[in-house]
């Protein structure tokens, strides 16, 4: 399995793009909130600049991953990932807190989901049939960027939290390929 070329994805205000030792700074900054990290499975609190070094070091070293910077023009807001490109691809985002109730997670989340249904993007021969996403019960505003985005909850599970060191409940959601392509005729991403 040879690893996939990384795309540069464009919406109305945003830019989906490979991150880069430039935005070790800000993703640094913006990473090392508590509030955040809780959330999510995988980001340690707090979060220093070698942990973003890491971060970085290892973008590409996965051929069935892809991990994205968010960039609002002014540089890196927040990250974006799509796991598990070799069977159903598993979304997951987290956006600085400055950057929070603009609706850029929504765009982002939807840009990505425009490439992986739209054609654009196959692993191998065949094309995603459907997408996943888990969100821990709590975190309401990822659940409703979920929503709002067509996935059905899909029932209970629980993540592992590496910045509280326990498992947190959460819920499973999936988007079907029907399902996107019923709610969103037309709205396809610019890929440069």
């Amino acid at each position: 399995m040879s690893a996939l070329a990384h795309p540069v994805l464009r919406s109305a205000r945003l830019t989906l793009r490979a991150p880069e030792p430039a935005d070790l700074d800000r993703l640094a900054s913006l990473a090392n909130d508590a509030e955040i990290a809780r959330m999510l499975e995988r980001m340690p609190h707090p979060y220093s600049r070698a942990d973003g070094e890491v971060w970085l070091a290892g973008i590409g070293r996965d051929p069935a991953k892809l991990e994205f910077a968010i960039d609002d023009g002014s540089g890196f807001i927040g990250a974006l990932s799509l796991r598990g490109l070799d069977e159903t691809p598993v979304i997951g985002y987290w956006l600085g807190r400055p950057y929070w109730g603009h609706g850029y997670m929504s765009e982002a989340a939807g840009t990505a989901l425009a490439w992986i249904f739209g054609g654009a993007w196959t692993f191998g021969a065949s094309k995603a049939q459907a997408v996943e996403a888990r969100a821990m019960t709590e975190n309401t505003a990822s659940r409703n960027v979920l929503t709002k985005l067509g996935f059905r909850d899909i029932g209970e599970t629980d993540c592992a939290s590496l910045a509280c060191g326990t498992s947190r409940p959460a819920r499973r959601y999936r988007l079907d390929r029907t399902t996107y392509e019923t709610r969103n005729r037309g709205h396809a991403p610019v890929q440069a």
